[in-house]
């Protein structure tokens, strides 16, 4: 097949094309995520602007319910605190017997109206829609990764589609390759024109191997050459253009993706990770939402579109700040619930080991959900961040509140209260 009866039909996508990779399909409450974030492009932090609007969204959702477990876990907390001296005086009396003790607890409680499963409830269910809501977003992430890179191939796709001649007289001036009667003439000029410029860019280029990436030749040269040789130029020119187009749609597009020093939301907040990831992290990283990563026999598809963007493929993409941010504001919202929560956590066993395993939990909650940042995406930790600081926020608020109108229950005269529910906060 000579140059022109290729560059002549749809057989030029197909020689120097590249194929794109199966979209993931979306649920939806991904389709809802994705129509938040459509929202906001054009607009520079595109994806953290949807992160943030979507989590406050959510958690305004589900705002009553945590209102009503954050209620009720500090009315909770402060019966346990006016129990007190009889759970301690428990704990000294049965300190060898830990089943009676349990009995005698539970009949306390439940004479002072204390129910330590009064505030599961809503928080189970709360964690029910968190972890759906949490998977819809990892396959979001994932189908924006994967939605940015066929972009990219579109973009090589279109270059190299300019080039499909209608017939050998076309003579179309966006195209350098002319029909003539050898079929395989070119408009040197316009040829050359193109080739000099990416010429002079790249010329000090060098492969593996050290050997010069582009070479440069006159019209006499080229006119010299064999089928195969002229093929070999057509191909190199029409792959640079393809290349340049690739990166002209990133230029235009990567500042949704971009915020403040992260490069890339879909990826994490990481030092070990790239603005524009390698063939293998790429795969790894979409591979959650497809079940099986892309074939190792497309690594050289995905070389080749992404073979401009060096630079990207050697920057940081983070620096571990959203990752560290993230741990720090759990670390300090569980270091809250715990304080809260003392008398429970004290007086919950007679030997104190309900205490210990909720200190357990203050260390290991945070750094499960850090494991998490620093696996999944920056546009996660953004997620985890603003969620804690609502939490944080409206936690501090509600056992403020709490707190007052139980000293205002307490210091009422016995007999303006309800006698029926004279030992209860209402």
């Amino acid at each position: 097949m000579n140059v022109f009866s290729t560059l002549a039909s749809s057989n030029i996508v197909n020689s120097f094309g590249v194929d794109p990779i199966a979209s993931i399909d979306l649920n939806w409450i991904g389709n809802i995520i994705s129509w938040i974030f459509d929202l906001f492009s054009g607009f520079y932090g595109a994806v953290a602007l949807g992160v943030i609007v979507f989590t406050l969204c959510l958690k305004t959702l589900v705002l009553p319910l945590d209102i009503y477990s954050r209620v009720k876990t500090k009315k909770q907390s402060l019966l346990m605190e006016r129990m007190r001296p009889q759970m301690e005086k428990l704990q000294k009396q049965y300190a060898n017997d830990k089943n009676m003790y349990q009995q005698k607890v539970m009949e306390l409680q439940k004479a002072n109206g204390y129910n330590p499963l009064g505030a599961c409830l809503p928080a189970i269910v709360t964690l029910v829609i968190f972890m759906v809501v949490f998977t819809s977003f990892s396959t979001y992430s994932n189908y924006a990764t994967l939605a940015n890179y066929n972009e990219m191939v579109n973009a090589y796709n279109s270059s190299v589609s300019i080039y499909v001649m209608e017939n050998e007289n076309d003579t179309n001036p966006s195209r350098f390759l002319i029909g003539s009667d050898n079929c395989y003439a070119v408009d040197f000029d316009k040829f050359a024109d193109h080739y000099e410029k990416y010429y002079n860019e790249h010329k000090d280029d060098v492969d593996e191997n050290g050997n010069k990436v582009l070479k440069t030749f006159v019209r006499a040269d080229f006119d010299k050459l064999n089928e195969n040789a002229k093929w070999e130029v057509v191909t190199e020119y029409v792959q640079l253009n393809a290349r340049a187009a690739v990166v002209e749609w990133y230029e235009q597009n990567k500042s949704a993706t971009e915020f403040a020093w992260i490069g890339n939301m879909w990826y994490p907040d990481s030092m070990l990770n790239k603005k524009v990831p390698d063939f293998s992290s790429f795969s790894s990283s979409i591979s959650r939402a497809m079940g099986s990563g892309v074939s190792s026999t497309y690594a050289d598809d995905y070389a080749e579109v992404t073979y401009n963007l060096v630079t990207e493929k050697n920057t940081y993409n983070g620096y571990f700040i959203l990752v560290v941010s993230a741990i720090g504001l759990m670390f300090l919202q569980q270091f809250i619930m715990m304080k809260s929560q003392k008398a429970a956590n004290e007086l919950g066993s007679v030997d104190g080991s309900a205490a210990k395993t909720t200190k357990m939990m203050m260390i290991m909650m945070p750094i499960i959900f850090g494991i998490v940042s620093f696996t999944y995406s920056a546009a996660f930790s953004v997620y985890m961040i603003v969620n804690t600081l609502y939490g944080l926020i409206s936690t501090l608020i509600i056992n403020k509140i709490v707190a007052v109108r139980f000293a205002k229950k307490a210091a009422e005269p016995v007999n303006n209260r309800p006698s029926r529910n004279a030992k209860r906060l209402k």
